[in-house]
């Protein structure tokens, strides 16, 4: 898995993308020592491949965060005890996203919530097409 970026490197990868060839001395430091600013031919500041899977991965990360709350108001409608399981379809439907643009936003936010213990993920089968999830108790007290 990729490292995360620094707050610095974020920054000096915001800098560059609105104008390279006006980067300071320090935002030069951090990409070249992160491998993510080359130079070409002619002398000029190019981004690596590097820096821009990083800047990538940094717009989905915004995007799946902007989706949180509303996945989670869904959450609450498909499920109100922590017996009741839904689907990631149930979720889907609930919100009202589209599947083809949304899905695997939702998908995340759900791991996410997973992984604060809001949520748990239960696996019925070796198919990837059972797996169910379901709030846990800490969650219902909130």
């Amino acid at each position: 898995m990729a490292r995360s970026i620094t707050p610095a490197q974020s920054s000096a990868l915001i800098s560059a993308q609105k104008n390279i060839s006006r980067l300071s001395r320090v935002d030069v430091f951090t990409l070249a020592t992160a491998g993510m600013i080359s130079m070409d031919e002619e002398g000029s500041f190019e981004l690596t491949g590097k820096a821009t899977r990083a800047i990538k991965r940094a717009g989905k990360a915004e995007a799946a965060a902007a989706v949180r709350p509303a996945v989670w108001e869904a959450i609450t409608q498909v499920s109100q005890d922590a017996e009741k399981m839904f689907r990631l379809d149930d979720v889907l439907k609930a919100t009202g996203l589209d599947k083809a643009t949304h899905r695997q936003n939702i998908l995340e936010a759900l791991r996410h919530f997973r992984d604060g213990g809001m949520l748990e993920s239960i696996k019925l089968s070796d198919n990837n097409f059972q797996i169910f999830w379901k709030r846990t108790p800490e969650s219902l007290e909130g």
